[in-house]
């Protein structure tokens, strides 16, 4: 009866031995961070020409014959002077500088009236109202800084002066008296109201905001510069600033410097989100002609997968002399947070002195991606199996966890960008090499460096994201 008892007993204790242990872990929970490029604002500087032989035309043809016309005497608080100011030839108008200069020829007709008065007792002819008329040509000279306000608008500074073409003077009878400082104050006066008017035509035909505005919003619509590829340049402009204006004596020349996110994406249109409004104009800022151009290298999960599986699908591990074994049954890559996740598959034993102790289950590893420039590898760190993972394999096989198996999957888990980086390096000067932002814009670049910028674990790739950075230049078509 013993016996058979402990024939019985000795069944159950090797039937337990030999019986597989499930070990399935519960997959890691966090989401994958949502991937978006780098910031760093690049700045396109984009020269504005104003030609001022068009605004001269314009102001001469504003600026015609008779500019002043005071014909009575009871005016202006009975000032007995009538005045008459007229244009006598074009305007000119010339830049240097960081102003430009403003000639204007006029000619001035004054008249003036001397009333009866108490000596007209002593003197018949003062009895009777007296005038004298007089006639004078200057050259009115304007001095004009221009400026723009955060809101566009165009603001002049000016400084007035004349210049006599012809000493002014009064003849009576025989004598010719200079009376150049007596009608200064008459003639100050209306040099301040034709300064006032070229002030307005100015303001009123330098109309930059426009130009800007069209610049700014095309430069919103994604460009395609490789159509092998299905490469788009995304320009988001952020703000937008001009330097100094400076004049080369027959244009105004500004530059109008945009500050911008400057991606690539490779493969779809990008997402294009309503157009921003240009915002108000910033202080003057030194001119920069560096960018930074931002584009990913992509490694899709189901490749990384295709990769894993390639190398480590079926082999099988042993360790202490065969004392313990595992198999890889099934691997699967994704992301979970911030960190890259390998699902494993696996069946393994454990020999416990005459028996094996069997074991078959899913387990997750987690690892941190990292590139290293020297190599131009993409790799992971770290890796270690999370906590859920390694709860199920204690009692069952601890020494999975504790022994070096992870290290041997680690060494493996590298991945050479140096194609990407090629590709990349060429997708990056195609883009600044005569890109259109439109019919007017062009955009001309040195590449000087590409740099890895982060990596980010999205939803369904790794992302290392790249920056391309340079000299660039602007040039203007059809100018």
């Amino acid at each position: 009866m013993k016996c058979r008892i402990w024939s019985v007993l000795a069944l159950i204790f090797i039937c337990s031995a030999c019986r597989t242990t499930q070990t399935n872990a519960p997959a890691p929970s966090a989401a994958p961070t949502s991937a978006a490029f780098p910031k760093q604002l690049s700045t396109i500087n984009i020269p504005v020409v104003l030609n001022l032989k068009e605004l001269e035309n314009k102001i001469n043809r504003e600026f015609k014959g008779v500019l002043y016309d005071d014909n009575s005497y009871e005016n202006n608080n009975n000032d007995n002077l009538i005045l008459r100011v007229t244009k006598l030839d074009n305007f000119s108008i010339s830049g240097t500088g960081d102003q430009f200069l403003i000639n204007a020829p006029i000619e001035i007709y004054v008249k003036g009236r001397m009333k009866k008065d108490l000596f007209s007792l002593f003197d018949r002819s003062f009895g009777v109202d007296q005038s004298k008329d007089a006639t004078f040509r200057m050259n009115v000279k304007v001095k004009t800084r221009l400026s723009l306000t955060p809101d566009w608008d165009v603001k002049t500074i000016s400084e007035t002066g004349f210049d006599w073409r012809e000493k002014p003077y009064l003849e009576i009878g025989p004598v010719r008296i200079p009376i150049g400082s007596v009608i200064e104050g008459v003639v100050n006066g209306q040099i301040s109201e034709i300064n006032k008017r070229l002030d307005l035509e100015i303001s009123r035909n330098i109309r930059i905001k426009p130009l800007i505005e069209q610049y700014w919003r095309d430069m919103q619509q994604p460009v395609l510069v490789n159509e092998a590829y299905k490469s788009y340049l995304q320009i988001i402009p952020e703000e937008v600033f001009l330097s100094p204006l400076r004049s080369n004596g027959q244009q105004l020349l500004i530059n109008v410097g945009i500050k911008t996110q400057l991606n690539l994406y490779t493969g779809s249109v990008p997402l294009h989100e309503s157009y921003k409004p240009l915002p108000k104009l910033r202080p003057d800022q030194k001119p920069d002609s560096t960018f930074s151009l931002f584009m990913s290298g992509d490694i899709t999960y189901e490749y990384a997968t295709e990769l894993v599986r390639r190398e480590f699908l079926n082999k099988t591990f042993s360790f202490e002399n065969n004392k313990q074994v595992v198999t890889i049954t099934d691997l699967k890559v994704f992301g979970s947070g911030n960190k890259l996740a390998l699902m494993i598959g696996m069946n393994g034993s454990t020999k416990q002195g005459l028996f094996r102790k069997k074991f078959k289950g899913t387990v997750y590893a987690l690892g941190v991606p990292v590139y290293d420039e020297k190599t131009q590898t993409l790799s992971v760190k770290d890796f270690d199996f999370d906590l859920k993972s390694k709860d199920v394999l204690v009692g069952a096989a601890e020494w999975i966890f504790k022994g070096t198996l992870k290290k041997s999957i680690e060494s493996k888990l590298s991945y050479s960008m140096k194609a990407e980086l090629d590709a990349a390096r060429k997708l990056a000067q195609d883009a600044m090499t005569n890109t259109d932002i439109n019919k007017n814009v062009r955009l001309n670049g040195k590449l000087v460096s590409l740099q890895p910028a982060g990596i980010y674990v999205g939803e369904r790739s790794v992302q290392v994201f790249m920056k391309a950075s340079g000299d660039l230049q602007v040039t203007l078509k059809n100018y």
